[in-house]
């Protein structure tokens, strides 16, 4: 009897340590790529091909709110999701900030619409948080691309769904896209021109509603180029892309400049490494898509580049690939680390 009680002592010291150490794992303040992140109530987050606004000392992440048991081709979108962060490691949910009208079929967001790639800056000027989106009417495909335009008076919303229009200077619009706001205010439109697929950028007006101009073509960035994410290190730009391959994986692309505009010099395929829990390496960008760079905030050279890993028929369960960009002169790599912490940057 006394030998069963030890060996049962034990047993519960074993079950106490193992689960001490799951415990510690959650809570430990690390970036894991490619495995599922969950929120500080533990539910798996949920904002795909999205971008990151920091705001008096918080991060704010958007994304595509995806509906669980949806496939693509099965209106899976369902909004804008959004989660804030003091410390990039741990997320509060913020819930849907911008839901697709579920009750209203000729809302310009119907449900059924495509609403993809979310992005967020602040208007100085209009005290305004300005969202912008892909956007597919409901029914008509990816023929038109319109960017959708939301606004809020707080970075957690709720945003209110304002307009939409044909960008890029073309009857069919736009595709992928990023933005970046200058030093004065001002802010560009880096995108994908339909139907030519043309690399174009163009200019915002003051209040961020339409475009201020017209695009112009940048000819040293190949057509084709999607996935478009820009960050900017001691005076020189860097674009990171894709290429054009739906929803599959393809090899990275990555280009720079000492102005915003250009003109930039391609830099070929900035990943290097090997994803472990899907085994693709540099080639098909871990099995990735850029979404957006992180510039972190209160450290020098510091900055986070943005993967989604689809999975369109199932887009609920896509997962994310953050990894640290490292700056190198006029180049940048960025190599697959199985697990990582804000402590890279401090070399």
């Amino acid at each position: 009897m006394k030998r069963l009680k030890i060996i049962y002592g034990i047993f519960v010291m074993l079950l106490l340590c193992v689960s001490c150490q799951a415990q510690n794992k959650e809570t430990e303040n690390v970036i894991i790529p490619g495995i599922e992140w969950k929120d500080a109530s533990k539910n798996r987050i949920n904002a795909h091909g999205g971008g990151v606004l920091y705001e008096n000392g918080i991060y704010y992440w958007y994304g595509e709110h995806k509906i669980p048991g949806r496939s693509e081709d099965d209106k899976a979108g369902g909004g804008v999701h959004c989660y804030s962060s003091a410390d990039l490691y741990n997320w509060k949910d913020e819930g849907v900030i911008l839901s697709v009208d579920y009750d209203n079929p000729d809302s310009e967001i119907a449900f059924g619409c495509i609403l993809e790639r979310p992005k967020v800056v602040y208007n100085e000027i209009t005290s305004k948080y300005m969202m912008y989106f892909k956007l597919y009417p409901k029914g008509k495909g990816y023929k038109y691309g319109y960017l959708g335009v939301a606004t809020a008076d707080s970075p957690s919303g709720p945003f209110t769904y304002s307009h939409k229009f044909l960008a890029a200077d073309s009857e069919e619009g736009s595709g992928d896209f990023t933005l970046f706001k200058d030093t004065d205010g001002s802010v560009y439109h880096f995108t994908v021109r339909k139907p030519d697929k043309a690399f174009v950028v163009g200019k915002f007006n003051r209040e961020y509603t339409y475009p201020d101009g017209a695009y112009r073509v940048m000819e040293e960035i190949p057509p084709h180029t999607e996935a478009p994410a820009i960050f900017v290190q001691d005076g020189r730009y860097f674009i990171l892309g894709s290429g054009s391959t739906g929803w599959k994986p393809n090899t990275a692309r990555a280009f720079t400049a000492t102005s915003l505009l250009g003109p930039y010099k391609e830099l070929g395929n900035p990943t290097k490494g090997v994803n472990p829990h899907n085994g693709m390496n540099e080639e098909k960008t871990f099995g990735g898509q850029s979404s957006y760079i992180i510039k972190v905030e209160g450290k020098e050279n510091a900055f986070i580049a943005m993967f989604d890993l689809w999975k369109p028929e199932h887009p609920f369960d896509g997962l994310f690939v953050w990894l640290p960009i490292e700056v190198e002169g006029d180049t940048f790599n960025i190599e697959w680390r199985d697990k990582w912490d804000l402590s890279v940057f401090e070399k």
